[in-house]
């Protein structure tokens, strides 16, 4: 195809950097809801984060978080981070003014927010607590790679398989990328001052990173894991063959059981010697099966004359009381089970599987716990196994991996363990024999029993294609109505059915429905709050990538009206809070910034971008949400925002479309703070359609025509078709070739498109104001 222009090939010098536009000034609270987040904005205690001004090293900078707000902070390479366990939208678009802490950066998150500050220099840093927020100061007179100004330090006492580190008033355990690395770190914040870390230590499969507040783990193994209890943060392994953190537990054990034996009384099952004692009679009742006489025993008064119980019976107490309080049901009164004294030891792990069983924590762990403490339940009495085995079999078979399925072994042959053998059968892909099974299960005496067989049903002829996903979805909703029935369906079945009835209206692309039926979910030993989270991910993956999502659409939903842009904007806004922040996440919000940038919302799409990325640990994943980020901050004219971004939009192995687009982006900004000629060198390499456009009109704005030409032509060459009707973008760029070329007196090029159009029209007034052009300049004359 013939050529319209020469290339031109731009050799200019690097351009000195332009110079940012004045700080943002200190903020004012925001009257509304801050774009993704559905949580009310905190009112701010102060003006803002009020840094003094004047001295830098006496640099103060206050932080509003209030009495429930966990913190922690920490350094991460050249970064000094500072994370709240909470949301605080007031804190979007706040400023750290022109000293010390002029580069703060604060991304808020469905569940922190995450405050960053660039100082490479590592400047000495204070932080204290005070009755309406904490305040961070600074000292450059002294350079340290870590932190000082610490009062006390959070000690780390070893334990028997765990680590606690004693906190006296523990936030929410936050899981993040290392800004700096991507490595995935454990953050424990404090709700008061407590110290950090003063020495980081590093343990197998995890290291202890020093800290001003808080404890920050970096955790190298998937199987570590942090979780909060009463008496502070609790560091150990989740796995079937765990690594060794802590204390080796004590192979001394005389006793054929373990400690838990002891304290539910299982040792004395069936023994009437001992004395009738409140824990005696609660023992005796909880070995029989009847955690809720063992309950009723425990809160009798003390007989009159009956001595304060030693330390060995108070803690057998504790440990009954809140074993029977799981069983019967008040799970607020079996916390305990979770915490540093019970939740690691050896003879009582099990307990801590049960716990998160029933209040419905991550499924993965729970299942780990309790296929591994499976074959100690089952040496308990019959009438206790009668109460904890069938559901623990059921809950592994349904959320576990094959590794803790096979712990489990041959189940017993008890009618208590039907549904548990037909959903392995399903699982191993007896599809047949499971069907009948479940068939079978539908005529229980137990209502509980068959609803759940029901949906199991369901479930596995959706799978295996034997219905479809909207005949799965109106099979899910006469189970929720019970068939007709006026008795109640039970509350576990329930939360099943709506899981299944969600993914099947997903399926059949009807996304909206699912999030109605999702929102009526709560988090529950039948619906694990990462199972609801993946749930509500799915529904929001097809919600906002509709074209990839469905796997079969009835012709009704294919001619039903689409959702508008609004409304598809309101329903994804109100449920991202649901899904838990990982890098699936960050694709929903990638998809969703994008959507919100094409709708003309930068500020909205600024902030899912930068979520996005805090979210990422993959560096070449996170220099593009970096870089998406200065996209928008571009749209939005907020150049400090996109100077940020662009700073972060590196990476190794970057490949070479996201450098080119990083590139065009610097340039953009560069060319918006009026450097020209640091612009130009930034695209002196960009062959794409939207480099040379900008480029162009670098060349345009500067009147520098014949270079204007020269690369306004090459993108007409690939942008003008030679044959065929001219849409409107085609017509612009060939007027705009055109004028460039008859301001530098290029008839030659002039001439040329006119052949190239060959009579085709421009439109009535383009026509004629080529043909003007074309009459302007004399024909020959020199293109330079």
């Amino acid at each position: 195809m013939r050529r319209i222009a020469a290339c031109l090939v731009l050799t200019q010098g690097l351009a000195p950097q332009a110079g940012l536009l004045a700080p943002r000034a200190v903020f004012a609270a925001p009257g509304g809801v801050d774009g993704l987040h559905a949580a009310p904005v905190q009112p701010v205690l102060h003006d803002g984060l009020n840094p003094q001004e004047g001295d830098a090293s006496h640099a103060s900078l206050f932080l509003p978080f209030d009495a429930q707000t966990g913190v922690a902070a920490f350094w991460s390479g050249p970064d000094f981070v500072v994370v709240a366990d909470r949301p605080v939208p007031a804190l979007a678009h706040a400023s750290g003014g022109s000293g010390l802490f002029s580069s703060l950066d604060v991304t808020v998150l469905d569940t922190a927010t995450l405050i960053r500050l660039h100082l490479p220099s590592h400047p000495q840093l204070s932080l204290s607590h005070q009755s309406d927020g904490w305040v961070l100061q600074g000292d450059t007179s002294a350079r340290s790679g870590s932190s000082s100004g610490m009062t006390s330090h959070v000690a780390q006492v070893f334990r028997p398989g765990a680590v606690l580190f004693p906190q006296k008033q523990p936030g929410r355990i936050i899981a993040l990328p290392d800004p700096a690395s991507g490595g995935r770190l454990l953050i424990a914040p404090s709700r008061v001052a407590s110290g950090g870390i003063a020495q980081g230590r590093q343990g197998v499969g995890y290291g202890v990173r020093p800290s001003l507040e808080g404890v920050v783990i970096a955790a190298d193994s998937r199987q570590i894991t942090l979780r909060s209890t009463a008496e502070g943060a609790v560091l150990d392994a989740v796995a079937l063959h765990p690594l060794p953190v802590g204390q080796a537990p004590d192979t001394a054990q005389t006793d054929t059981h373990g400690q838990d034996w002891d304290w539910l009384g299982l040792s004395h099952a069936g023994n009437s010697s001992k004395p009738s004692t409140r824990l005696a009679a609660a023992q005796a009742a909880f070995a029989a099966g009847q955690p809720w006489q063992a309950l009723k025993s425990l809160e009798e008064a003390s007989p009159q004359g009956e001595a304060a119980a030693d330390e060995k019976i108070q803690t057998a107490q504790t440990f009954l009381q809140a074993a029977a309080s799981l069983l019967t049901g008040r799970i607020w009164q079996a916390q305990v089970l979770n915490g540093a004294q019970f939740g690691d030891a050896p003879a009582t792990r099990i307990w801590r599987g049960l716990y998160l069983m029933q209040t419905g924590q991550n499924s993965r762990n729970t299942s780990i716990l309790l296929s591994a403490g499976f074959a100690q339940l089952q040496a308990y009495p019959a009438p206790v196994r009668a109460l904890i085995l069938p559901q623990v079999a059921t809950y592994v078979v349904r959320f576990g991996d094959v590794a803790a399925v096979n712990l489990l072994g041959t189940l017993p042959d008890d009618t208590a363990y039907d549904l548990a053998r037909a959903l392995l059968e399903a699982r191993a892909g007896q599809t047949e024999t499971a069907r009948v099974a479940l068939e079978n299960l539908t005529a229980s005496s137990s209502s509980q029993i068959t609803a759940y067989a029901r949906a199991a049903l369901v479930a596995v002829m959706l799978d295996k294609d034997m219905i479809g996903p909207s005949m799965a979805a109106e099979a899910y909703g006469k189970l929720l109505d019970n068939d007709g029935q006026p008795a109640a369906l039970p509350a576990g079945p329930k939360a099943t059915i709506r899981l299944g009835q969600a993914h099947a209206l997903t399926l059949a692309g009807q996304p909206q429905a699912a999030l109605a039926v999702l929102d009526s979910v709560r988090a529950g030993p039948d619906a694990p709050q990462d199972v609801l989270a993946a749930a509500y991910q799915a529904t929001l993956k097809a919600l906002i990538f509709p074209e990839a999502a469905s796997k079969a659409v009835t012709p009704q939903v294919a001619n039903s009206a689409p959702l508008s842009a609004t409304a598809r904007f309101a329903l994804v806004a109100s449920h991202l809070r649901f899904v838990e922040e990982g890098a699936g996440k960050a694709k929903l919000l990638l998809g969703y910034g994008r959507q919100l940038l094409e709708a003309g919302q930068p500020d909205a799409a600024a902030t899912a971008f930068a979520q996005a990325a805090a979210m990422l640990a993959d560096p070449v994943a996170r220099a593009e949400a970096e870089d998406l980020l200065a996209q928008a901050g571009l749209q939005a004219h907020r150049p400090a925002l996109v100077q940020r971004a662009l700073e972060r939009a590196t990476a190794p192995g970057m490949p070479d479309d996201l450098a080119t687009q990083r590139a065009y982006d610097a340039a953009r900004l560069a060319a918006e703070s009026g450097d020209t000629a640091k612009a130009l060198t930034l695209l002196a390499q960009d062959e794409t359609d939207a480099g040379l456009d900008l480029r162009g009109k670098l060349y345009e704005s500067e009147k520098r025509w014949p270079e204007a030409v020269l690369v306004i032509g090459r993108l007409a060459t690939r942008g003008l078709p030679e044959e065929g009707v001219l849409t409107e973008p085609q017509r612009a760029l060939a007027l705009r070739l055109a004028s460039d070329a008859a301001a530098a007196g290029d008839s030659e090029t002039l001439l040329r498109l006119k052949g190239w159009l060959a009579g085709r029209t421009l439109g009535r007034e383009r026509d004629a104001l080529l043909a003007m052009q074309i009459r302007s300049i004399k024909p020959h004359s020199p293109a330079h």
